[in-house]
């Protein structure tokens, strides 16, 4: 066993090496934005939610209630059969926690757990990732992995629990699977890739697609053979099954309602982005040319752009001709990017963040092939490709790094907090907007106004640009986002109403001056759907304006 695990070790050192440094890195962060004895609550407050989804899966049998993540409840169910032996062992007592201002300690041990289950299937996707391209498309799969690790999508949600770097595991593990039945046709092969790709929709609804992949794996896979009908049938009802099983039970069950679930993604949101005020038009177009380079890296959408020309170039010829011979995996693959890619056009600017993650492994694999067949195709220039492709990798991981980096240094809500402590008089009344606990305000009036407290620093009152009486002191945030970005906000009306009124700006705490050098502007902070990260300004009412 020992020597297996050894020549294991030998023959993949680059891949070890790659997950060593992913893993350093996520630890690195792993404390960041959860709750601690500053501040409840966590920075990103869907890990709350995913949280909550947990607790109420397991007290009312849906995640689909008010307070947790809707959804489907696979993950969820997961992630409470992992918490159960740290709940014997006693490391952690989730039944202590009460609300989200009390047991700040435990709360920050529970979220310390969470956080390493998402590095667990992190690495998982790694591996499989790795083994899905050395066996199916026979290249060395090292550029396609550094391809799909540095991203800043990746980087960025690897650092939260959340089901989203669950899922890319199980829709990679899925791919992997459903290209072992095209190599061997089995029942046993289709069983076991319908499971994989029935639990990646348990997991979370927008992997909705596989069930269409699935189902046309089963006739591009058996073109020009006998198709055994069987087959297809018998891995639909396994299918089905699984999903009804840890996927929807409780819709099945009448114990959870999925309608606030899909009105939110599918209705509520387009109507909210129609409020933007885009730098580009359409909004596909800024989809194109503002987000997806932010989210995926300016160099891998550059390579990504051109590999998808070539591969359409390669493969639409032969699949006009029903050629699938050559190139077999390569445009299974392919139909599977598009399904994807069409099933994110109804979300429209909402099409962001997270829910890009989706085509991540696509994206890696056409460009890591990519990159392989140009240096290939000209073994004279191979040093100065080699020179160009590693300059693009440095910018890559740079913009990527920036991730962490951001989350090295101390918050604008810590920041802030310490200042507030030290340069406003003690039990004034602060102004602050509805709904505080996404406002990301200060890490001292979070916890302040949240716990209610008699001993409280300071006094706090909701308030936007109809209340009757402002208090002298205000704090908002992100508020160049509302100014600029947004035809109409609650916010952009508040801040009129403050500089008509005579308020003036004593102290702002802005991000990191290197996210503003990657994403330009407040909005991309905001659209790239990666960085929870506002601007705080806190304004005073000047008593004695100069005319």
């Amino acid at each position: 066993m020992f020597k297996k695990i050894f020549n294991y070790i030998a023959q993949n050192k680059m891949l070890l090496t790659i997950v060593a440094v992913y893993v350093f890195l996520m630890i690195s962060v792993i404390d960041w934005g959860i709750p601690n004895l500053s501040h409840p609550y966590t920075y990103h407050m869907d890990e709350w939610h995913q949280l909550q989804s947990i607790n109420a899966l397991y007290k009312y049998g849906s995640p689909n209630v008010p307070g947790a993540a809707n959804g489907t409840i696979f993950q969820f169910l997961l992630s409470g059969v992992y918490l159960t032996p740290f709940v014997f062992l006693k490391f952690i007592d989730p039944s202590v926690i009460k609300s989200g201002v009390e047991s700040l300690l435990m709360q920050k041990r529970v979220f310390e757990i969470l956080r390493f289950n998402t590095l667990i299937f992190g690495i998982l996707s790694m591996i499989t990732f790795y083994a899905m391209v050395k066996k199916y498309f026979k290249t060395n799969p090292i550029i396609a992995l550094l391809l799909f690790t540095t991203t800043p999508l990746w980087f960025s949600l690897s650092n939260y629990f959340k089901y989203d770097i669950a899922l890319t595991f199980w829709i990679i593990l899925s791919l992997y699977l459903l290209l072992r039945y095209g190599e061997k046709r089995t029942l046993k092969n289709y069983i076991l890739a319908g499971i994989a790709c029935s639990l990646a929709i348990a997991t979370k609804i927008s992997a909705i697609p596989l069930l269409i992949i699935y189902i046309f794996s089963f006739f591009y896979f058996n073109f020009e053979k006998e198709k055994k009908y069987r087959a297809l049938g018998i891995g639909l009802l396994v299918f089905i099954s699984v999903l009804m099983a840890f996927g929807i039970p409780d819709l099945i069950l009448q114990k959870g309602d999925y309608r606030e679930y899909l009105y939110s993604n599918l209705v509520r949101d387009p109507q909210v982005f129609k409020n933007f005020i885009l730098e580009y038009k359409p909004w596909f177009a800024y989809i194109l040319l503002k987000i997806l380079p932010l989210d995926f890296g300016y160099s891998f959408y550059l390579v990504t752009i051109a590999s998808i020309g070539y591969w359409l170039m390669k493969l639409i010829p032969k699949i006009i001709r029903f050629n699938f011979k050559t190139f077999k995996n390569e445009i299974f693959l392919f139909i599977a990017l598009m399904v994807f890619i069409f099933s994110l056009i109804p979300l429209e600017l909402g099409a962001n963040g997270n829910r890009l993650l989706v085509l991540l492994p696509f994206f890696a694999i056409f460009s890591g092939l990519f990159i392989l067949k140009i240096l290939n195709s000209a073994p004279s220039l191979r040093i100065k490709i080699y020179i160009v492709f590693i300059l693009l990798f440095i910018l890559q991981f740079f913009q990527s790094f920036a991730m962490i980096y951001i989350k090295w240094q101390p918050d604008p809500r810590q920041l802030s907090s310490d200042w507030m402590s030290k340069n406003l008089k003690k039990n004034i009344a602060l102004g602050i907007e509805n709904i505080p606990i996404y406002q990301e305000l200060p890490d001292l009036v979070v916890k302040e106004f949240y716990s209610k407290k008699e001993n409280n620093v300071f006094k706090y009152t909701v308030v936007d640009a109809k209340s009757v009486l402002l208090p002298d002191t205000i704090i908002v945030t992100n508020k160049e986002l509302d100014l600029n970005f947004l035809k109409k906000s609650q916010k952009k009306d508040l801040v009129f109403r403050l500089n008509k009124e005579q308020y003036r700006v004593v102290q702002e705490f802005k991000p990191q001056r290197l996210l503003y050098n990657i994403m330009g502007n407040e909005f991309a902070f905001y659209s790239s759907g990666i960085v929870p990260i506002s601007t705080i300004t806190i304004y005073e009412q000047d008593k004695n304006p100069q005319n």
